[in-house]
């Protein structure tokens, strides 16, 4: 069915899961909007201002003049952690929405008028890619208007992410790959709306998803089995995951039981926040170094690692080697990392997309992670706030 009907899919089943109260509140009612039957008009009214002989600039000429001009699609910038810009029936509908969903629907347009265009799952953006009449691999910018780039100008679409020129950001990717992206992308997005406390049932729910559309998916699997070990219910859907072992299920079976008393042999109380801890939970950093955006889960008032890993992250060279706080963070490469005071600076404040917010977060209110419940039994001193 392609990456469009894979995308329609998804969006159908969130829409699903949405319809339940107890998994989410305050959700406006689903408007619907006949999506194949747009996308259908839209290559209409392009093949009818395309000349047989029109090469590919020409066509994409049309497209943008049509897309962006004619129907109106637009880049949802002002409101862009909106949950339904990952919903391409949504995007068609309200006629706004994010570079991967734009980039989607245009994918779709391009290939029923006979292009070949390739999907790029580029950092913190998304792009097309197409071979001009000259052989040149170029880029299509969606988010903005179908602006065609050369491969210096896609490294400064994200300046103050330091992007690398690396063949690997340029790769085509697959289908899948996108859904896996749009999966990560709802259950990060779910943390900013209004959703019910048990709302990591509702990822759950996505993850099941990639059960069925990627059985042999070792890192969606993983952190499913994860997520379940953290509400420490059992999945038995995990067991559609083909890439999971018998051994691995039994060994989950028994950590889903184990789950609740290795939890507390682990957790320690900080009742209080001492004066030397400068940084707060659930504020928005930068590594001074390394140029990565997080946000702060946790905290020790000494580095707690082992000397080895103090040798290997290179500690004795800090200022204050261990001897200073040390904040654990979600980051937005989606790594989880370990972090001296000295080496992280306020920066604005960004909504950071990593697949574990919801595990510590209820929500974002533009300026700040808000520490849920689970989160507030380890840093008591939070419930004060």
């Amino acid at each position: 069915g392609g990456v469009f009907e894979g995308a329609l899919l998804i969006s159908r089943w969130v829409g699903a899961c949405l319809s339940e109260p107890a998994v989410i509140q305050h959700v406006r009612p689903t408007e619907c909007v006949p999506v194949h039957e747009t996308i259908e008009e839209i290559v209409n009214k392009c093949r009818d201002q395309l000349a047989p002989s029109a090469s590919i600039e020409d066509v994409l000429g049309v497209i943008n003049k049509v897309l962006y001009r004619e129907f109106g699609l637009r880049k949802n910038a002002e409101n862009y952690h909106d949950f339904d810009n990952n919903r391409v029936d949504k995007v068609l509908y309200k006629k706004t929405g994010i570079p991967i969903t734009i980039a989607i629907v245009y994918h779709e347009v391009g290939s029923r008028l006979g292009l070949t265009l390739n999907l790029v799952n580029f950092p913190r953006h998304f792009l097309l890619s197409f071979r001009d009449s000259a052989g040149t691999t170029l880029y299509i910018d969606c988010f903005n208007d179908g602006d065609v780039l050369t491969r210096a100008q896609c490294l400064q679409l994200c300046p103050m992410a330091n992007i690398d020129d690396k063949d690997y950001y340029f790769q085509t990717t697959s289908s899948l790959q996108v859904m896996v992206r749009l999966i990560n992308n709802f259950i990060a997005f779910g943390q900013i709306v209004p959703i019910h406390h048990d709302r990591a049932f509702f990822a759950l729910n996505l993850f099941k998803i990639m059960s069925y559309l990627a059985p042999n998916d070792y890192e969606s699997a993983v952190h499913a089995m994860n997520l379940s070990l953290d509400l420490r219910i059992k999945c038995n859907f995990l067991k559609k995951f083909s890439c999971i072992e018998p051994d691995i299920w039994s060994k989950y079976c028994r950590r889903v039981g184990q789950a609740a008393e290795s939890l507390k042999e682990h957790l320690t109380i900080k009742r209080t926040k001492p004066e030397h801890v400068r940084f707060a939970i659930g504020s928005v950093m930068l590594h001074r170094r390394y140029n990565y955006t997080c946000v702060l889960y946790g905290w020790d008032e000494a580095c707690t690692m082992s000397e080895s890993w103090q040798r290997r992250m290179g500690i004795s060279q800090l200022e204050n080697q261990e001897n200073q706080p040390y904040y654990k963070v979600l980051a937005d490469d989606d790594s989880e990392r370990y972090v001296a005071q000295e080496n992280l600076l306020e920066t604005r404040s960004e909504f950071i997309g990593h697949r574990d917010v919801g595990k510590y977060f209820s929500l974002y209110d533009g300026e700040r992670f808000v520490p849920n419940a689970a989160l507030k039994t380890i840093y008591t001193y939070l419930n004060n706030d």
